[in-house]
Protein backbone atom coordinates (compact mmCIF):
# COMPACT_ATOMS: atom_id res chain seq x y z
CA UNK A 1 0.00 0.00 0.00
CA UNK A 2 0.80 3.58 -0.70
CA UNK A 3 0.51 6.75 1.18
CA UNK A 4 -0.31 9.38 -1.20
CA UNK A 5 3.32 11.04 -0.88
CA UNK A 6 5.13 7.65 -1.42
CA UNK A 7 2.45 7.14 -4.45
CA UNK A 8 2.97 10.89 -5.69
CA UNK A 9 6.59 9.89 -5.77
CA UNK A 10 6.59 7.09 -7.47
CA UNK A 11 4.45 7.76 -10.23
CA UNK A 12 5.86 11.63 -10.74
CA UNK A 13 3.06 13.69 -9.90
CA UNK A 14 2.28 16.03 -6.82
CA UNK A 15 0.25 15.30 -4.07
CA UNK A 16 -2.53 17.90 -4.78
CA UNK A 17 -3.04 16.16 -8.63
CA UNK A 18 -3.68 13.18 -6.67
CA UNK A 19 -6.07 14.84 -4.71
CA UNK A 20 -7.27 16.75 -7.83
CA UNK A 21 -7.50 13.35 -9.40
CA UNK A 22 -9.41 11.88 -6.92
CA UNK A 23 -12.08 14.49 -6.76
CA UNK A 24 -12.41 14.58 -10.26
CA UNK A 25 -13.39 10.48 -9.59
CA UNK A 26 -10.20 9.16 -11.69
CA UNK A 27 -8.27 7.98 -8.77
CA UNK A 28 -10.06 6.14 -5.69
CA UNK A 29 -8.00 5.49 -2.12
CA UNK A 30 -8.17 1.74 -0.89
CA UNK A 31 -8.89 3.09 2.49
CA UNK A 32 -6.78 5.09 5.42
CA UNK A 33 -4.56 4.54 7.88
CA UNK A 34 -4.99 4.97 11.38
CA UNK A 35 -3.31 8.38 11.22
CA UNK A 36 -5.93 9.29 8.21
CA UNK A 37 -3.61 9.37 5.50
CA UNK A 38 -4.87 8.25 1.98
CA UNK A 39 -3.81 4.99 1.12
CA UNK A 40 -3.22 3.45 -2.68
CA UNK A 41 -2.73 0.07 -3.73
CA UNK A 42 -0.79 -1.25 -6.85
CA UNK A 43 -3.84 -1.02 -9.15
CA UNK A 44 -3.89 2.78 -7.92
CA UNK A 45 -0.09 3.50 -9.34
CA UNK A 46 -1.37 1.26 -12.96
CA UNK A 47 -4.62 3.70 -13.30
CA UNK A 48 -2.14 6.55 -12.40
CA UNK A 49 0.57 5.02 -15.37
CA UNK A 50 -2.48 4.78 -17.83
CA UNK A 51 -3.71 8.27 -17.02
CA UNK A 52 -0.29 9.64 -17.91
CA UNK A 53 -0.03 7.39 -20.68
CA UNK A 54 -3.65 9.18 -22.22
CA UNK A 55 -2.83 12.94 -21.51
CA UNK A 56 0.56 12.29 -23.24
CA UNK A 57 -1.54 11.38 -26.01
CA UNK A 58 -4.04 14.16 -25.77
CA UNK A 59 -6.74 12.77 -24.51
CA UNK A 60 -8.70 14.84 -21.99
CA UNK A 61 -9.49 14.03 -18.37
CA UNK A 62 -13.38 13.83 -19.41
CA UNK A 63 -12.19 11.12 -22.44
CA UNK A 64 -10.04 9.20 -20.13
CA UNK A 65 -12.67 9.14 -17.32
CA UNK A 66 -15.14 7.83 -19.92
CA UNK A 67 -12.74 4.88 -20.84
CA UNK A 68 -12.01 4.22 -17.25
CA UNK A 69 -15.53 3.77 -16.51
CA UNK A 70 -16.07 1.39 -20.00
CA UNK A 71 -12.66 -0.34 -17.70
CA UNK A 72 -15.00 -0.43 -14.20
CA UNK A 73 -17.68 -1.77 -16.36
CA UNK A 74 -15.68 -5.16 -17.07
CA UNK A 75 -16.04 -3.89 -20.88
CA UNK A 76 -12.59 -3.70 -23.47
CA UNK A 77 -12.35 0.04 -24.23
CA UNK A 78 -10.60 -0.69 -27.54
CA UNK A 79 -13.52 0.77 -29.36
CA UNK A 80 -13.95 3.36 -27.14
CA UNK A 81 -10.07 4.59 -27.55
CA UNK A 82 -10.11 3.77 -31.55
CA UNK A 83 -12.82 6.42 -31.64
CA UNK A 84 -11.18 8.95 -29.53
CA UNK A 85 -7.81 8.50 -31.68
CA UNK A 86 -9.53 8.68 -34.91
CA UNK A 87 -11.11 12.06 -33.59
CA UNK A 88 -7.97 13.29 -32.12
CA UNK A 89 -6.03 12.54 -35.68
CA UNK A 90 -8.49 14.17 -37.64
CA UNK A 91 -8.37 17.47 -34.69
CA UNK A 92 -4.56 17.67 -35.47
CA UNK A 93 -4.85 16.95 -39.23
CA UNK A 94 -7.07 20.58 -39.29
CA UNK A 95 -4.37 21.94 -36.96
CA UNK A 96 -1.16 21.16 -38.97
CA UNK A 97 -3.35 22.73 -41.93
CA UNK A 98 -4.09 25.53 -39.89
CA UNK A 99 -0.53 26.38 -38.76
CA UNK A 100 1.26 25.31 -42.01
CA UNK A 101 -1.52 28.44 -43.48
CA UNK A 102 0.29 30.49 -40.87
CA UNK A 103 3.70 29.27 -41.52
CA UNK A 104 3.53 30.26 -45.03
CA UNK A 105 1.80 33.74 -44.39
CA UNK A 106 4.58 34.62 -41.93
CA UNK A 107 7.09 33.27 -44.39
CA UNK A 108 5.43 35.42 -47.28
CA UNK A 109 5.44 38.48 -44.88
CA UNK A 110 9.01 38.26 -44.04
CA UNK A 111 10.17 38.02 -46.81
CA UNK A 112 8.18 41.06 -47.95
CA UNK A 113 9.63 42.82 -44.88
CA UNK A 114 13.47 41.89 -46.26
CA UNK A 115 12.98 43.14 -49.04
CA UNK A 116 11.35 46.50 -47.93
CA UNK A 117 13.71 46.95 -45.17
CA UNK A 118 12.28 50.78 -44.37
CA UNK A 119 9.00 51.03 -45.61
CA UNK A 120 6.91 54.42 -44.66
CA UNK A 121 5.17 53.87 -41.50
CA UNK A 122 3.33 56.56 -39.15
CA UNK A 123 4.22 54.67 -36.25
CA UNK A 124 0.95 55.35 -34.62
CA UNK A 125 -1.19 52.05 -34.47
CA UNK A 126 0.35 50.63 -37.48
CA UNK A 127 2.60 48.83 -39.25
CA UNK A 128 3.12 47.93 -42.49
CA UNK A 129 4.63 44.71 -42.46
CA UNK A 130 0.99 43.39 -40.56
CA UNK A 131 -1.26 45.68 -42.77
CA UNK A 132 -2.67 42.71 -45.16
CA UNK A 133 -3.27 45.27 -47.82
CA UNK A 134 0.29 46.78 -47.45
CA UNK A 135 2.05 43.14 -48.54
CA UNK A 136 2.02 41.44 -51.61
CA UNK A 137 2.40 38.13 -51.43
Amino acid sequence: MYRIGALAQASGVSRDTLRFYERAGLLRPEGRSEGGYRLYDEEAFQRLRFIKQAQALGLSLEEIRAVLEVMHEGQPPCADVRQILRQKVALLEERIAELTALRDDLVSRLEWAEAHPDPACDGKDHCVYLDPASVQH
